[in-house]
């Protein structure tokens, strides 16, 4: 099978969460491709892909506006079959309403939906996550993955439930998407510590970055992704209302994947922000298990 993968990322959650389904995709000799969305991005053509997936990070309980932008440009063939795998760093209902825009785009394009499913990334603002529990939460988006792929080949079509007041409430929220371009009016650059080393520039999907008489100057066309906060090796980056928010420093996965773990971090006794994973990480146990069971009473593979 011919593979697509569309993703729009920031802190490059997205992008290594479509390096992991990549991954996972190959070793069973399927193609794939991928596109990671800029605002210099160009329209690609779809009609020889078997499968096309749609990958954001959710914004505010919505999709990213540059994403539902590139999506609108492209053009598919009559029941094109895609998916969608969105992540964040927590798993409240009202992240179930994000994917509403995205897919009333594809039914207006006549695609095939084949399922929706919701990852577990860490926060790139609010707070810094422990390295234990991304660990954890990347291995159930593997297993997730996993239930994903079988779902798909087998067209069980799975999403997380929505109804009409998390419509509202998303629509609602979905006012924020002006409120980067009204924050970036109060970035400012501590020219104390910035060394001008343009990663900022180079990071911004936006482009909304540039360096002008040495220094560095923000435009105002910007999806609050914080890339340039969250990457600045020295720290220099003020984020304006959200300073207080303010997380700087990337997550190493690669490393932070081999984390041995002598026991569950989330569990039945958890307390406080993390106990709402406790019955998201037991759901996505029991798909899992369940798959499991069907393919050792197969003898195999799917």
């Amino acid at each position: 099978m011919k593979y697509l993968l569309i993703y729009f990322t920031g802190t490059h959650n997205t992008r290594y969460l479509t390096s992991l389904l990549k991954r996972r995709l190959e070793l069973d000799s399927n193609e794939v491709d991928t596109i990671e969305i800029r605002c210099e991005t160009e329209v690609v053509s779809t009609e020889i892909y078997d499968y096309i997936g749609l990958a954001y990070p959710i914004y505010g309980f919505n999709s990213p506006l540059p994403f539902n932008k590139y999506l609108r440009k492209l053009v598919f063939t009559k029941n094109q079959k895609y998916f969608i795998y969105k992540n964040s760093g927590e798993v409240w209902a009202l992240n179930n309403a994000s994917s509403r825009v995205i897919k009333r785009i594809m039914k207006k394009k006549k695609c095939r939906f084949m399922g929706e499913y919701h990852f577990v990334m860490p926060y790139n603002i609010h707070f810094r996550y422990p390295d234990e529990f991304i660990s954890e939460a990347l291995s159930y988006d593997k297993k997730l993955i996993e239930v994903m792929l079988y779902n798909i080949d087998h067209e069980i079509i799975y999403y997380p439930k929505s109804n009409v007041f998390y419509d509202i409430a998303s629509i609602i929220v979905s006012i924020q998407k002006i409120g980067g371009n009204i924050n970036s009016f109060f970035y400012r650059v501590d020219n104390k510590k910035c060394n001008r080393c343009g990663l900022c520039i180079k990071n911004c999907p936006h482009n909304n970055i540039s360096l002008k008489n040495k220094n560095i100057h923000f435009s105002h066309h910007c999806d609050m992704c914080m890339a340039c906060s969250f990457f600045c090796p020295k720290d220099a980056i003020k984020i304006g209302f959200l300073e207080k928010w303010h997380v700087n420093g990337e997550y190493k996965f690669d490393q932070i994947e081999k984390i041995e773990r002598e026991k569950p971090y989330i569990t039945e006794e958890t307390k406080g922000f993390f106990k709402c994973f406790y019955r998201y990480f037991n759901e996505i146990d029991m798909m899992y298990d369940n798959i499991y069971n069907i393919l050792s009473e197969r003898g195999g593979k799917k």
